[in-house]
């Protein structure tokens, strides 16, 4: 009896965890509409969604030592939430480099790549809240895999462009740790991808 609320925690936590890639893609909206001046004070908040997103990772590490009958493999639900954690942090070190005092606008290309890291975030909100019924979700894995492609395409695209524009060394220097950490956060979800295929695998 007592084995129901303990594989629904588990769940809960996942979907929790998808929920603050959404708020930290809301927060990366909100840099690209705002003056440069203001955007090291609006990206502070993604510190809060991080540390709310180590909470949530860690209450999955308790979870999982104190109970060895757990609904999917142990290891793929610590990485899994190990995965959803660090594509916070990911989306953070996103932020730290839409505040630099370089960009009077974003590069070329940028505001794309926050549409792309957008559809991953609800791709996996949605896979999180499929998970407890549906544990074999090839979709998933797929479109990650397909969308961090395209984020290198958008990286070549922004390399290109950059050098062009004649912003200076600063300016270039800005574009190219930017496009640096889209792909990087765009790799997390993919890695996030390659669990729920590890799990899919497993239970299909």
């Amino acid at each position: 009896m007592r084995r129901i609320p303990r594989e629904s925690q588990f769940y809960d936590r996942f979907v929790e965890l998808a929920g603050y890639l959404q708020d930290g893609n809301l927060v990366l909206a909100e840099l690209s509409g705002i003056p440069v001046e203001q955007r090291r004070s609006a990206a502070e908040r993604m510190q809060e969604i991080c540390d709310a997103a180590d909470a949530a990772a860690g209450a999955v590490l308790r979870r999982l030592r104190e109970n060895y009958i757990t609904p999917l493999d142990r290891q793929d639900l610590l990485l899994l939430s190990e995965l959803l954690r660090s594509t916070c942090h990911a989306l953070d070190g996103v932020g730290f480099a839409m505040t630099s005092s370089a960009f009077g606008e974003l590069p070329v290309g940028a505001l794309e790549m926050l549409a792309l890291l957008s559809t991953q975030a609800d791709q996996t909100q949605r896979m999180t809240q499929r998970l407890r019924g549906k544990p074999d979700q090839w979709e998933y894995v797929e479109t990650m895999d397909r969308l961090y492609q395209r984020s290198l395409s958008l990286q070549q695209q922004i390399s290109d462009a950059v050098p062009a524009s004649r912003q200076g060394l600063t300016y270039v220097a800005a574009a190219m740790q930017l496009s640096a950490a889209f792909v990087e956060a765009a790799r997390s979800y993919r890695e996030i991808g390659r669990i729920v295929g590890v799990i899919a695998v497993k239970e299909s």
